[in-house]
């Protein structure tokens, strides 16, 4: 970011909320490794992927809920220029 942003790092809500990912991936592999019994670490790990998957629609939507500095949503509009469709069409194509 800091090309772009002039800094490592800034506080956006995308960002923040894949640095909140993260910790939690982080917490299901050391939650998974603090149990001997796998059954047990099963359960307790597969409780944390429930609360993170809470996150997963705040990543999704952050940049239509607040004002962020990542693009927003173009689903249902071409924001593409033109001159650069068919190059990308020829690139996904093979």
């Amino acid at each position: 970011g800091k090309p772009m942003w002039g800094t490592w790092w800034v506080w956006d809500a995308r960002l923040t909320s894949e640095l909140v990912l993260l910790f939690l991936y982080a917490g299901v592999i050391a939650l998974w490794h603090a149990f001997d019994d796998r059954k047990m670490a099963g359960r307790a790990a597969g409780i944390l992927v429930l609360v993170g998957v809470v996150n997963l629609p705040v990543i999704h939507y952050s940049v239509e809920w607040w004002n962020t500095l990542h693009q927003g949503s173009t689903r249902m509009q071409q924001s593409i220029d033109p001159a650069m469709r068919s190059p990308l069409r020829w690139a996904i194509a093979g």
